[in-house]
């Protein structure tokens, strides 16, 4: 899975259809959606691990 949508230049994207247009920018919406969700899973279990250190460490 890449982590990079390839968003064309501004000259290219003028050229394309609307329907392309909102085809490109729904997958890019997909995917920031998808990286947003990575993300906060990814803080919930780095929450988890601090405070499983302190309380190890207390």
């Amino acid at each position: 899975m890449s982590n990079v949508i390839e968003f064309p230049s501004f000259p290219e994207f003028e050229e394309l259809s609307l329907f392309e247009r909102m085809m490109i920018i729904e997958a890019w919406q997909e995917e920031v959606a998808d990286n947003l969700t990575r993300i906060r899973e990814s803080a919930a279990a780095i929450e988890k691990l601090v405070e499983a250190s302190k309380k190890h460490l207390s």
